[in-house]
C-alpha cells in the first residue's frame, strides 16, 4: 500500500507538468504509388449521375466524375467503371457472391435502364476487374436509406397511420420519387406543410432502423468479398454527405437558408449511413474518406463537387515516400507512422525497415518529444519506455491542463498501475499513434 501511495504521489507531480508543441510541414509534395489499374464500384454518386443534365452513367466512363478526375491525376492506365445508379449494398453483394440469394422484394428495382439479367451478366467482368486492380474506390449506401427508405415508408405507413392529408400527399410523392430527388428533404417539407412533423418524427426511428438494416449487415461482407478477390488492393470507401448543407453553384446570394429540421434529419441519416464504414476501417485496413462539403445540384455532385471528392481521396491515399518492407498499408498504425515519419518526428530503423513492432527506447522517445515540443530534454538511455511514461508524456505535450482533464488523466494513470499495464514496454508504433493523436 505504501508503494502504491508513493506511486500515486509521483504521478500527481508528473501530470502537473505541461509543455507546448509546434508542428513541422513535410518536405516536398506528396508522391503517389503507381496505380496501373483502378476500378470504380458503387451507386449513382460513384457513377457520375447528373441531376440537371442527364447522362447515361451505368458502368460507363463519365467525364468530370470524381473517379475520372482520380484516374487522370494518378496516371491510371486502365480504368474500369463498374458503378450503377440504383445500386444498394444488397445489389453489389449479389454481384460479388455466387451463393448469396436475396429475398429482398426490391432487388435491382431502382436501377433505371438495365434489367436484372443484364446486370447479373456483368458479374464475371466486375470480379475480374476487382481481382486485377491496384486501386478500388467504392461509394454506396445512399440507396439503402434513400430510394429504399421511400419504399419502406410506403409499406410502413400501412401499419402506422399518419394524418390523412399528409399521408395522401406522402404517398403521392413517393409513388413518383426518382433517383435525383432528395427524398428526406421533401418528406420533411410535406410534414411541415400539413402540420404533421410530430407524427412524422415519431415513425422515423423505426423506419430508419429498417432501412439501415441491409447497409449495416452487408457493408463488412462486401469488404470481405473484395479482399477475397484481391487481398492486396488499396480500397477507398467514399463517405456520404449532407446534401441539404450544399449550395449548388450559380445560386443567387439570397438563396434561402436550409431548413434546420431537414438538415437535422438528413444528418442523422448520414451519420448512420457512414457509421459501418467508419467503424470497420481499422479492422479491414481500407481508407475511409470524409466528403463533407461536397457541392450538389439537387442530390448529386456538380463537377466542383466531384473535384472536391477526388481531392479528399488524394489526400487520404498513402504517400509513396513512406514505403517500408515491414509496414503494409493495412497496418493499424500506418497513418500515424506515415505522418510522424514524413514530418520528421520519427526515423526508420533502416533504409528498408521502419520498425513499428520494435520497442522504443527512452533515447528515441525523448528525441521525438524534443522534435515535437522543441524543448524536451533528450536522454541517451537505451532503456525501454513504459506505457506509464508514454501516457504521462502525451498528456504533458497536449497542453490540456483543465482540472477535469487532469482528473481523467490521473484516473487513467492509476488504472494503468493497478492493471499492471503501466510498466509494459511500448512499441514504436504505439508511441507514434499516441503522439500523432495529439499533434494532428
Amino acid at each position: 500500500m505504501k508503494t502504491l501511495k508513493r506511486t500515486i504521489a509521483v504521478l500527481l507531480t508528473l501530470i502537473l507538468v505541461s509543455s507546448s508543441f509546434v508542428c513541422f510541414a513535410a518536405d516536398g509534395e506528396k508522391q503517389y504509388h503507381k496505380y496501373t489499374k483502378s476500378v470504380l464500384l458503387g451507386d449513382s454518386l460513384a457513377s457520375g449521375f447528373r441531376d440537371y443534365d442527364y447522362i447515361m452513367s451505368e458502368f460507363t466512363y463519365v467525364e468530370d466524375s470524381y473517379a475520372a478526375y482520380l484516374a487522370k491525376d494518378l496516371g491510371v492506365e486502365q480504368y474500369t467503371p463498374m458503378a450503377c445508379p440504383g445500386f444498394r449494398t444488397i445489389e453489389l453483394r449479389t454481384m460479388l457472391e455466387d451463393d448469396y440469394v436475396s429475398n429482398d422484394p426490391y432487388l435491382f428495382e431502382a436501377v433505371p435502364h438495365h434489367s436484372a439479367e443484364e446486370i447479373l451478366a456483368k458479374k464475371d467482368e466486375m470480379r475480374q476487374a476487382i481481382a486485377e486492380a491496384d486501386l478500388i474506390t467504392i461509394a454506396i449506401g445512399g440507396n439503402d436509406w434513400g430510394a429504399y427508405l421511400g419504399w419502406v415508408m410506403e409499406d410502413f405507413i400501412e401499419d402506422h397511420p399518419l394524418p390523412e392529408e399528409f399521408e395522401a400527399a406522402l404517398r403521392e410523392y413517393l409513388a413518383k420519387a426518382s433517383l435525383e430527388d432528395n427524398v428526406i428533404k421533401t418528406m420533411v417539407e410535406l410534414a411541415q406543410t400539413f402540420n404533421a412533423v410530430e407524427e412524422f418524427l415519431a415513425i422515423m426511428p423505426k423506419a430508419i432502423e429498417y432501412a439501415f438494416s441491409t447497409l449495416n449487415e452487408n457493408w463488412p461482407i462486401i469488404v470481405e468479398d473484395i479482399y477475397r478477390l484481391n487481398p492486396d488492393v488499396t480500397l477507398v470507401a467514399v463517405g456520404m454527405f449532407n446534401t441539404t448543407l450544399s449550395t449548388p453553384e450559380g445560386e443567387p446570394d439570397n438563396v434561402a437558408e436550409p431548413d434546420p429540421l431537414a438538415v437535422k434529419v438528413e444528418q442523422m441519416m448520414i451519420d448512420n449511413g457512414n457509421k459501418p464504414m467508419i467503424d470497420n476501417q481499422e479492422k479491414y485496413g481500407y481508407i475511409y474518406v470524409d466528403t463533407t462539403g461536397t457541392i450538389v445540384e439537387t442530390a448529386h455532385p456538380t463537377a466542383a463537387g466531384h473535384r472536391h471528392i477526388a481531392d479528399r481521396i488524394l489526400e487520404a491515399l498513402p504517400d509513396a515516400r513512406f514505403s517500408f518492407s515491414d509496414v503494409e498499408f493495412k497496418y493499424p498504425a500506418y497513418g500515424a507512422m506515415e505522418y510522424m515519419y514524413l514530418n520528421g518526428y520519427m526515423n526508420s530503423i533502416s533504409e528498408t525497415t521502419f520498425g513499428g513492432d520494435a520497442k522504443i527506447t527512452k533515447a528515441e522517445f525523448s528525441e521525438i518529444l524534443n522534435k515535437v515540443t522543441g524543448s524536451y530534454s533528450v536522454t541517451d538511455s537505451t532503456s525501454e519506455v513504459t506505457k506509464l511514461e508514454l501516457s504521462n508524456a502525451v498528456y504533458n505535450i497536449s497542453g490540456d491542463t483543465g482540472i477535469i482533464s487532469l482528473f481523467k488523466h490521473f484516473i487513467a494513470m492509476i488504472k494503468l498501475v493497478l492493471s499492471g499495464n503501466g510498466f509494459k514496454a511500448v512499441t514504436r508504433a504505439e508511441a507514434a499513434i499516441e503522439i500523432y493523436q495529439i499533434i494532428k
